[in-house]
Parts: C-alpha cells; sequence; structure tokens
C-alpha cells in the first residue's frame, strides 16, 4: 500500500505487503488501523537476522485500533535472500536505516514510534541519529549502545556459568569452532538463563529460532554466527558505539529489560543515562525476552508510553 498526499488509504484490520530494497523485496504485515488516529508502531526485530515471528505476540497492541507494523528486515524470514543472487557486503546498518525509512514512506506515515529489541534497538538508535521527520518516541528493549560495554557483560554473565559451559565457550573462542556439541550445550546453557526462561520456549520464539537456523547468513555477515567471541570477531557490527551520541536524541525514550537479561543493567543503563529524559524499568523474573515472560509488566508499560505520545505528553 502507498500513502497519497491525504496520508494512508483506508486499511483492513490486517494485510500484508511488499516493499521494493534495492531490488530486492521486505516483507510486512500491518495489524489494526493506520486511520485510526493513535501513534503506529513500527516493530524493529532483534539478531541481526533474527525475524519478527518473535515479536508477533506485540500485534496485540492494535487491539486499540493503534496500527502495529511487523517486518522481516531483509535477508531473513519472509525477506530471505537464500538462493537469491546478492553481494553479502550490503548487509550493514546503513541498509536497515535506509529499508526502514522506505516503509515509512511507503505506508505514508507522517508520525510513528518505534520499538526495537536487542539489535532492533540499535536499528533504532541509528534511525533516530538521523533525524527522520516523523519519529516522535521510541522504546529501546534489551538493547544496547556499545558492542564493547555488550562483550564486556557477555562475559561477566559467561563467568556464573557451570565449569562444563564456560570450558565449553573459551574453547570456541580460542579455536573458532561453534558447531560442535559442547559449544551448543553451553550456548543453550547461557539461553536458558539470560535470554529466554520459559521452558518450553514460545511457539513464536521458535518459528524465528528455525528461520535463522535455516537461514544465518545475516547473523553471521554482521554478528559472526554467535553472541560470543569466537575468535572470528563480530563481524560488521565490531567495534559498533554510539555511545557519545546518545545526547542527540531528542525523543521521548522508554527503555525496558529484564531481571536476568543479557542486556545487563550495566548495558542498559548506559542507554537510559545517556538519553535525556529516558525511563527505565526493569522487569522481575524476565530476561532478554520480557515480552512473553512477563507480559503483565511488559505492556502496560508499553501501553501506558504509547498513549502518552497519542497525547503528546511523553
Amino acid at each position: 500500500m502507498t500513502g497519497s498526499a491525504d496520508g494512508p488509504r483506508a486499511v483492513p484490520a490486517q494485510f500484508d505487503g511488499y516493499l521494493d530494497v534495492r531490488g530486492f523485496r521486505t516483507w510486512y504485515r500491518v495489524a489494526g488501523d493506520l486511520r485510526s488516529g493513535r501513534v503506529p508502531v513500527i516493530l524493529l526485530h532483534g539478531g541481526p537476522g533474527y525475524p519478527s515471528s518473535s515479536l508477533e505476540p506485540m500485534e496485540g497492541l492494535a487491539l486499540t485500533g493503534r496500527a502495529v507494523v511487523r517486518y522481516d528486515q531483509l535477508g531473513c524470514g519472509a525477506s530471505s535472500l537464500k538462493d537469491v543472487p546478492h553481494d553479502p557486503a550490503m548487509f550493514e546498518p546503513g541498509l536497515y536505516v535506509e529499508e526502514l525509512a522506505l516503509l515509512v514512506n511507503e505506508l505514508g506515515l507522517d508520525r510513528y514510534a518505534l520499538i526495537g529489541q536487542s539489535w532492533g534497538g540499535m536499528l533504532a538508535l541509528e534511525a533516530a541519529l538521523t533525524n527522520p521527520p516523523g519519529l516522535i518516541g521510541m522504546v529501546l528493549y534489551s538493547s544496547l549502545a556499545s558492542i564493547e560495554e555488550w562483550k564486556a557483560a557477555t562475559d561477566a554473565l559467561i563467568a556464573t556459568l557451570p565449569e562444563e559451559a564456560r570450558v565449553a565457550l573459551q574453547d570456541a573462542a580460542r579455536t573458532g569452532r561453534i558447531d560442535t556439541a559442547e559449544f551448543r550445550a553451553a550456548e543453550h546453557e547461557f539461553n536458558r538463563r539470560f535470554v529466554c526462561r520459559l521452558d518450553p520456549m514460545p511457539e513464536p520464539l521458535r518459528r524465528s529460532e528455525a528461520s535463522l537456523e535455516e537461514d544465518g547468513e545475516v547473523y553471521r555477515v554482521m554478528a559472526g554466527g554467535s553472541e560470543f567471541d569466537n575468535g572470528a570477531a563480530m563481524g560488521v557490527l565490531h567495534g559498533w558505539d554510539v555511545r557519545s551520541r546518545l545526547a542527540e536524541i531528542d525523543v521521548p525514550v522508554l527503555c525496558l529489560s529484564g531481571e536476568h537479561d543479557e542486556a545487563t543493567p550495566a548495558v542498559m543503563g548506559t542507554l537510559a543515562e545517556g538519553i535525556a529524559g529516558a525511563e527505565w524499568h526493569v522487569l522481575a523474573s524476565a530476561s532478554h525476552n520480557s515480552h512473553v515472560e512477563a507480559p503483565h509488566l511488559f505492556y502496560p508499560l508499553v501501553s501506558d508510553f504509547l498513549a502518552r505520545l497519542d497525547g503528546g505528553r511523553a
């Protein structure tokens, strides 16, 4: 759907579309009503390359009529480029800032908010620092401002793991091998403590995991294929750091993280303290996916923040 000079056309409660990005196709879905008068929300998934099905429960924010836009960033999920000729060097933050701007234009949004989880929060920051027209607020959810800081926090969390898991991760860092049974077991132990503490893992997250397993090119190119330093550096995002620019963010910001999050208080505190007026809440008993681990805490905070944006009070 393309917006007109008078704004977006009337839309059904939910529809799918495709966006042209550098000659490739990005899939998106709109739930709710783009003409409701409430601020539309665009969801930015993590990874990079971990598709948006993990954020599908957030479409419930559209129950008030608010439009919620979910999309798979180019190269993953329904926007996969597997078996499509392309240059992997295209996978870098600038591509995804461009893709987001094209999506905003495609939908004819004159104001909108972003909810960015993990890498999605990094993307939200990158986009906000370009001063895009229409952006009026952001939720930075279990995210970061510095890879250096993230790495230090991850190392501290690894130090709390059982010895067998610590040794496996140290071996992977030394050898660069992340395809061993020992590494996978250690990764699972880390994830069940700091990424998602629910057992079984909710179905939307399982779908994202399966998609990443099937097509992990973006994750390999940008993040090295692992949450841990595996001796091959971190790919494109190695050295990423916007700490010195946080003071430039001039829209209302809500920061959310979990009590047991891999986005630790040291990491999230940098965001909350560096952005003027930012709110920060740590959600009890949750880790990196509090929208499914502690929905009774997550959604009231997000809904209240968005309602304040609606009224210009945030």
